[in-house]
C-alpha cells in the first residue's frame, strides 16, 4: 500500500506520526508524575491512619484499664460506706 503512495504524503505522515509519538511520550511522562505523586499522598494518608488507629487503640486500651481499676474499687467503697453508717445493705 505504501509504495504505490507520494514521498511527499509518505513524508508527511511520518512527520503526523512523530508528532503523536512526541504527544503521547508526553502523556506517558505526565501519568509517570502524577502516578508518583498520588502515591506518595497515598502513603501518607495510610501512614496517617495507622497513627491514627494505634492512638485508638491506646486510648481505648487506657479506657479500659482505668474502668477495671472503677469496677475493682467499688467493693472497697462500698465496705467504707457500711464501715461509716452510710450504706446499708438490702439483704439486712
Amino acid at each position: 500500500v505504501y509504495e504505490q503512495m507520494p514521498v511527499e504524503y509518505l513524508n508527511t505522515l511520518l512527520k503526523q506520526l512523530e508528532k503523536e509519538k512526541r504527544s503521547l511520550e508526553n502523556q506517558v511522562k505526565d501519568c509517570a508524575l502524577r502516578l508518583e505523586q498520588e502515591s506518595r499522598a497515598y502513603r501518607k494518608t495510610n501512614d496517617e491512619c495507622c497513627r491514627y488507629l494505634a492512638e485508638m487503640s491506646w486510648v481505648s486500651d487506657s479506657y479500659q484499664v482505668f474502668k477495671r481499676k472503677q469496677m475493682d474499687q467499688l467493693p472497697r467503697m462500698k465496705e467504707n460506706l457500711v464501715k461509716m453508717g452510710r450504706y446499708k445493705p438490702v439483704n439486712q
